[in-house]
């Protein structure tokens, strides 16, 4: 063990190359949470497990080439967490178009009256929405399809020359990023609300047709009735949205991925 050890470079080498690897790890891991380009939610933990470790060793020698000396005085939990956030507002960033996606199928779910068809994911044990997984699982398709994913790594490895692993006076970004976290989470909601107009405005048609019929024929149970008609129009109008999404989601993971790296900023070396 000695011998292999100072083959490595002695003792300090090896050290220093765990540091970083747990430094690149931590940076990692966010995208295997919350990208789901990388790894759905409903993947198993052996699945994430394997893609940090691919990722880290594929990763480690750009960031040693990139990284200063690990400080000493800082906490190696606390630079880790550095890490995890600057993984972390990059991963939610690049995801921003597929959380638009499986909100809006969600809401398109809830409004059509689909909430018993929400059912528990064994892996994870949340409610997975119909519409919501289709969307979802058609914008992962559509990205894969178009090479978004090696387009999205590379910008998340050009965050390792831009933020240097194991910068301690970069510690300060980490202030801004609930601010930025929450302007994720709000464009996310209005793109969401953008992609589900279509659908809106058939149910609200719908319940303005089934209100009519209702004053007119009072003697029709319009609510159970008009039932199988908001869950059928909801998604009509969701399946004539398809074929334009292409065109809407092209261009959105292109921005989300140059929003990624511009989000990061703050966190640089300054």
């Amino acid at each position: 063990m000695g011998e292999l050890i100072a083959r490595l470079g002695g003792m300090a080498t090896v050290l220093g190359a765990l540091k970083l690897g747990v430094l690149v790890a931590a940076r990692v891991a966010p995208l295997t949470v919350f990208a789901p380009w990388i790894s759905l939610r409903s993947a198993p933990a052996v699945v994430r497990a394997a893609v940090i470790l691919a990722l880290t060793l594929a990763l480690a020698p750009l960031a040693a080439h990139a990284a200063t000396d690990v400080p000493e005085h800082v906490p190696l939990v606390l630079l880790a967490v550095r890490e995890a956030m600057v993984g972390t507002v990059f991963a939610l960033a690049s995801a921003l178009p597929f959380l638009a996606l499986d909100w809006s199928g969600q809401l398109v779910d809830t409004w059509r009256g689909a909430s018993l068809a929400e059912v528990i994911a064994p892996p994870t044990g949340e409610r997975t929405s119909p519409l919501g997984d289709l969307y979802l699982l058609f914008g992962v398709a559509l990205f894969a399809a178009a090479g978004g994913h090696r387009v999205a790594i590379a910008a998340f490895a050009r965050s390792f020359d831009a933020i240097p692993v194991g910068h301690a006076e970069a510690l300060a970004g980490v202030t801004g990023s609930g601010l930025v976290a929450a302007k994720i989470v709000g464009s996310a909601l209005g793109f969401a609300v953008v992609l589900t107009a279509p659908a809106l405005v058939a149910i609200v048609a719908v319940e303005l047709v089934l209100g009519f019929v209702g004053r007119m024929v009072p003697q029709i149970p319009v609510f159970f009735a008009g039932m199988p008609v908001r869950a059928a129009v909801g998604i009509a109008a969701c399946l004539l949205v398809v074929p334009s999404l292409a065109e809407v989601l092209a261009p959105a993971f292109s921005q989300a991925i140059e929003r990624a790296e511009q989000l990061l900023l703050p966190f640089g070396a300054p």
